[in-house]
């Protein structure tokens, strides 16, 4: 599913862009969670494929995202983000998106629009 298509189903926003490569790419899979740590353990054979949905809008998700080599990240919730979150995304290489929805519905949206089926 192309983040164009993502983005539409959760009327999701741009926060910054990494590479506008990352609208090209096509997302196979999302993993949802507020606990990094489960990330790592879940994501550790993922690649830009796999979309982290986090309602987190601290550092920390930009170190897990450069960890696991994905391109983009959605927070749920209508997170605000910061010019020194946006600037955690420029030294990791990650683009940002945000959406109103909670983490429950984003992921159910997605779903079943069949992303991860």
């Amino acid at each position: 599913m192309r983040l164009k298509e993502i983005l539409d189903i959760v009327n999701g926003q741009e926060v910054y862009i990494d590479d506008p490569h990352v609208y090209d790419i096509d997302f196979q899979n999302a993993f949802g969670t507020d606990l990094m740590s489960d990330a790592l353990c879940q994501l550790r054979d993922a690649d830009e494929t796999e979309l982290l949905i986090t309602g987190l809008a601290n550092m920390q998700i930009f170190h897990t995202a450069n960890t696991l080599d994905l391109a983009a990240i959605l927070i749920v919730r209508g997170k605000q983000v910061d010019e020194h979150m946006i600037q955690g995304a420029k030294m990791s290489n990650v683009s940002v998106f945000v959406t109103d929805y909670t983490m429950y519905e984003t992921c159910g949206r997605l779903y079943e629009k069949g992303l991860g089926k």
